[in-house]
């Protein structure tokens, strides 16, 4: 049985590291869980699983971490609802100059959405430093892509996959996870174009889950946990369609201030 994410999502919950540990990845409790904005971070090895269960066993027994005892592995899988939030609020965003500059001169690149999804989640699964992506997500993600709720944009040099980005859509908020690069820039372009496409077909914030300098450049604000889920609640039954069709690179210049 998995956790009651609506009641976890509203709880006193610490405002960095895990909120909750649940095995549980099916894509249903992987999706019910993003739209009460937590994503999760699974453990890649039983030395993992061991290093969060000696870190987070006290704050567990405390009862500031929920924990899904009647998981399998109960440490294996963290759920993350950082306070604040990294959000890109896309309907006072503009691109700014030097990424526009960039695109130009990339022209022979092109965009797509959805053409190549399993393979930019295996691309991110292999990227440096990457190791959260298991084989038991991969699937969920898989089927979630079926279902219509994880997409991904693609960065093609000709037919080369060049970069790219995944993530679920909740009503007009869309929580990106992950991107690869293969060229310089091209996962920028990646995140830039789906941010593009998904502000002309009704989308309002783009959750970039981690706060880095890449995300500030890419015009993530902080917002507070509250205020986000508050926006999640309010946004994710909102109807969106993504533009779907072949783009050049320059479509990243389209996304202004109305």
């Amino acid at each position: 049985m998995s956790l009651d994410w609506a009641n976890i999502s509203h709880g006193g919950l610490p405002p960095t590291g895990p909120v909750a540990f649940d095995a549980d990845l099916s894509a249903a409790n992987v999706r019910v869980a993003a739209s009460h904005g937590l994503y999760c971070f699974p453990a890649s090895s039983d030395e993992e699983v061991l290093v969060n269960e000696i870190r987070y066993a006290s704050d567990v027994e405390a009862g500031g971490i929920v924990n899904n005892s009647s998981s399998h592995e109960p440490y294996s899988v963290a759920w993350l609802c950082p306070d604040p939030r990294p959000v890109v609020d896309l309907t006072a965003r503009r691109t700014g100059r030097t990424m526009r500059k960039f695109a130009r001169r990339r022209a022979e690149w092109h965009t797509t959405v959805n053409v190549a999804f399993d393979e930019v989640v295996a691309a991110c699964s292999t990227a440096r430093g990457t190791t959260w992506i298991t084989a038991e997500l991969r699937g969920a993600l898989h089927e979630l892509h079926q279902d219509g709720v994880a997409h991904s944009c693609e960065v093609w040099d000709d037919d080369r996959l060049i970069g790219g980005v995944f993530g679920l859509q909740l009503g007009a908020v869309f929580t990106a996870d992950s991107q690869f690069t293969r060229v310089e820039g091209a996962g920028k372009i990646a995140v830039v174009d789906l941010m593009t496409r998904f502000y002309q077909g009704g989308g309002a914030l783009f959750d970039v889950q981690h706060d880095t300098e890449h995300a500030r450049v890419l015009g993530a604000a902080l917002m507070p946990r509250a205020s986000y889920l508050d926006a999640l609640a309010r946004l994710r039954t909102r109807m969106v369609r993504i533009p779907y069709e072949d783009r050049s690179a320059v479509h990243i210049a389209e996304l202004v201030t109305t």
